[in-house]
């Protein structure tokens, strides 16, 4: 994913991290054609969220953070999905 993107190796943990969230939601021959968190939780998880690695994507500014002519959001890099 690293180098597809062409990130520094420091994003090296993000990816790992990012790459075993995505393999827990996918189903799997291990598990019989489940996905290892259905086998956990007994339930279908959402994949709905999923975004590609290294994308561009925007972040709500709060309007607290921003005076009237500031813009709502910032553009910037996917690098994976919060704990």
């Amino acid at each position: 994913m690293l180098n597809e993107k062409i990130f520094p190796n420091y994003f090296w943990a993000k990816a790992v991290v990012t790459a075993n969230y995505i393999m827990n939601q996918t189903p799997t021959a291990t598990v019989h054609g489940m996905t290892p968190k259905e086998k956990f939780i007994s339930k279908k998880p959402n994949v709905s969220h999923f975004i590609v690695f290294g994308c561009i994507a925007y972040v709500h500014v709060p309007d607290e953070k921003r005076s009237k002519l500031d813009p709502k959001a910032e553009k910037c890099i996917f690098i994976g999905y919060s704990s």
